[in-house]
């Protein structure tokens, strides 16, 4: 992937980051699949890994758009530190 594109990828992940919708979203897909997997009874096992796996998705999918924006971060730190030596 070239870098300017690296980058646009990483501002975009970061204004997704910090909208307030989906930080909303996140927080209130973590809360009600944290709810479910509580309220499931002792003999649904099934049910409660398929919350599980998705509670954690959440947190996987974040942790993704985290290490975009960071990724776009250091490679325009790089562009830069190149740029103030010529």
């Amino acid at each position: 992937m070239d870098k300017d594109k690296q980058i646009q990828k990483g501002k975009r992940a970061e204004q997704l980051l910090n909208d307030p919708l989906l930080k909303t979203a996140f927080e209130d897909l973590l809360e009600i699949y944290k709810q479910e997997i509580f309220n499931t009874n002792f003999a649904d096992d099934d049910k409660r890994k398929h919350l599980w796996v998705a509670y954690n998705m959440v947190d996987k999918i974040r942790g993704h758009l985290q290490s975009i924006m960071a990724s776009g971060k250091l490679t325009q730190q790089e562009l830069d530190q190149l740029n103030t030596r010529r």
